[in-house]
């Protein structure tokens, strides 16, 4: 079990978070003190401050990495071939997103189950140094960090080199998966390849239409377009949860028809059951006792999540009805412009970050959960909300509408306003007059998130790190 504590040298006053706590974290050790460049705002220019640290810490590092590699080709030959173990590697670990918070239920549960698994990303700007979370999840100290671009309380940043190879001597692994090609996989991966470990990565993040909606700068598009190539190009075989995003991959990133692998994902869904519906948790945070049909957006708070297109059709439909309520369940940092837009309006509630029983039981009491986004390369919450027994209308792009299948579990819709303002009327009428077919979308959207569980996902997973294990080192 990784652990960092015996490098610990923290003061009694030092706090290891300025941030609010993060539902269902808990710090069980920490890195020592390192130095850190001050965190710097975001822009296009200061990116250039990237690369060089990229590289100068691989160079720095290189006697330390070949050292490594003999270690580990020496230790592979001891290990049972069979027996896989992998790291997975994140950037986005320290906040609330969906890739996180399926790293953070997906690792734990193949340790419980046998597997050797390891989750290591970047410690936020805001921690004094390095943590471990929950025993399990490494948030490393961190060299440099500065804003995202266009896309508020998320970082770039890049890990000090030396905490990583000391934790790889102790814990070797035989994998690394990349879940962002964020400059700290960057890095990462250039020093596992001199370390001769096999790396692969996982397109969990469309990153080329995330910067053509946050970001004005056409160059900026093309040259992380670019970027992508390169990075995946290096990372391969590369996994996709979907069609549509495997064919991205052939089309735009150029990867290989035969290196790219459809893996399905899997969720805790026993935290979620038809059974919440109806407990009372939606009423706390709705004083509209008159609104008969409930809608919801539960996710992060952010404009690449299509909120705006969504804000505008709520406009115009809640104006023809006084029965409908759409809450918003989340944070990030397009939350505060949607309250100010729907300003006085009461057929629109906030609960905020939600985690736990309450979460299910908010997702249970929606009729319908309202998806917008297309940069989704699969769609956590489509398959909670679902799970739930709460159909969900979902765009005709990404990996959502491949969970939903057809509309016996909800709507499939091109993002034309006209189109979700029929579906929204068309799921009013279903949901006050036709309680039996509404009773049957509950039933279907139910059974069909079953397929998404977290056996079925790491079996087929772990089969998968296998045979790259096998073809990368003969064994």
């Amino acid at each position: 079990m990784p652990t960092a504590s015996n490098s610990t040298k923290l003061k009694a006053t030092d706090v290891l978070d300025s941030r609010p706590a993060i539902f269902g974290r808990t710090v069980t050790s920490t890195f020592r003190k390192m130095f850190s460049f001050k965190h710097q705002p975001p822009g296009n220019l200061r990116t250039g401050m990237i690369p060089p640290i990229v590289f100068g810490s691989l160079i720095l590092n290189i006697p330390k990495l070949l050292k490594l590699r003999s270690y580990l080709k020496k230790e592979r030959k001891q290990h049972p071939a069979d027996d896989v173990r992998i790291l997975f590697y994140s950037d986005n670990l320290d906040e609330t997103n969906g890739i996180a918070n399926n790293l953070r239920n997906v690792i734990p549960y193949m340790r419980a189950h046998g597997m050797h698994a390891f989750l290591a990303g970047n410690a936020f700007n805001t921690r004094p140094c390095g943590v471990v979370e929950n025993s399990y999840c490494l948030l490393l100290p961190r060299l440099f960090s500065m804003e995202q671009l266009g896309y508020a309380n998320s970082e770039l940043a890049i890990p000090r080199i030396g905490p990583v190879l000391r934790l790889l001597k102790r814990y070797p692994v035989d994998l690394i998966e990349f879940e962002t090609p964020s400059p700290g996989a960057w890095l990462v991966c250039f020093c596992a390849k001199v370390a001769g470990i096999k790396v692969f990565s996982h397109y969990r993040t469309d990153v080329p239409t995330y910067t053509k909606t946050l970001v004005k700068a056409k160059w900026m598009f093309h040259f992380v377009l670019w970027l992508m190539k390169v990075f995946y190009g290096m990372t391969k075989p590369v996994v996709s949860p979907c069609k549509d995003y495997a064919d991205i991959l052939t089309s735009q990133l150029k990867i290989p028809a035969n290196q790219v692998q459809i893996l399905p994902r899997g969720l805790p869904l026993e935290k979620f059951s038809p059974d919440l519906r109806g407990k009372g948790t939606w009423e706390k945070y709705s004083d509209s006792a008159n609104r008969k049909v409930r809608f919801s957006f539960i996710g992060r708070i952010s404009k690449e999540k299509n909120l705006e297109f969504l804000n505008g059709v709520w406009k115009k439909f809640a104006a023809k009805h006084n029965d409908v309520e759409l809450m918003y369940v989340g944070y990030g940092w397009y939350l505060e412009e949607i309250k100010k837009f729907f300003e006085g309006d009461n057929s629109v509630h906030f609960a905020g970050e939600q985690g736990g029983e309450t979460l299910a039981s908010l997702y249970a009491d929606s009729d319908f959960f309202l998806f917008p986004s297309v940069t989704d390369t699969f769609g956590n919450v489509v398959v909670e909300a679902m799970s739930t027994g709460t159909p969900a209308i979902v765009s005709n792009y990404g990996g959502p509408h491949d969970i939903v299948m057809d509309e016996a579990a909800g709507r499939i819709l091109p993002i034309d306003e006209d189109a979700w303002l029929n579906a929204l009327e068309e799921c009013r009428r279903i949901y006050l007059e036709e309680p039996a077919t509404y009773a049957k979308m509950r039933e279907t959207a139910h059974e069909r998130s079953l397929k998404y569980t977290m056996e079925s996902s790491t079996k087929a997973q772990f089969e998968f790190f296998r045979k790259l294990k096998r073809d990368a080192y003969g064994l």
